[in-house]
């Protein structure tokens, strides 16, 4: 009888462990597919931080020839704004 005893204390001692060690494999595999998953969070992150660059630097652009146009236009209105006085200025003299 008390090698029957030892020997359902040694299966039991057996379970236990196994179910250790499916628990321990079971965090490992979370583990390994969390870790995935922020990789693939990562690098979509870093595409949309290349992406938001490249139409930062359009914006930029964009703005840099919107000012350039803005000066153009306001050099154009001076112009424009001296000759008109000028016609004024020699119809007053008449």
């Amino acid at each position: 009888m008390a090698d029957t005893d030892k020997l359902v204390e040694a299966l039991r001692r057996f379970d236990t462990a196994l179910q250790r060690f499916e628990a321990a494999a079971d965090r490992r595999h979370d583990s390994e597919q969390r870790a995935a998953a922020l990789a693939g969070e990562a690098d979509a992150l870093r595409k949309d931080r290349s992406k938001l660059a490249n139409e930062l630097d359009l914006v930029r652009h964009k703005a840099s020839e919107l000012v350039d146009t803005s000066k153009q236009a306001a050099g154009k209105i001076d112009a424009a704004m001296s000759r008109i006085r000028a016609v004024l200025h020699s119809n007053s003299g008449d």
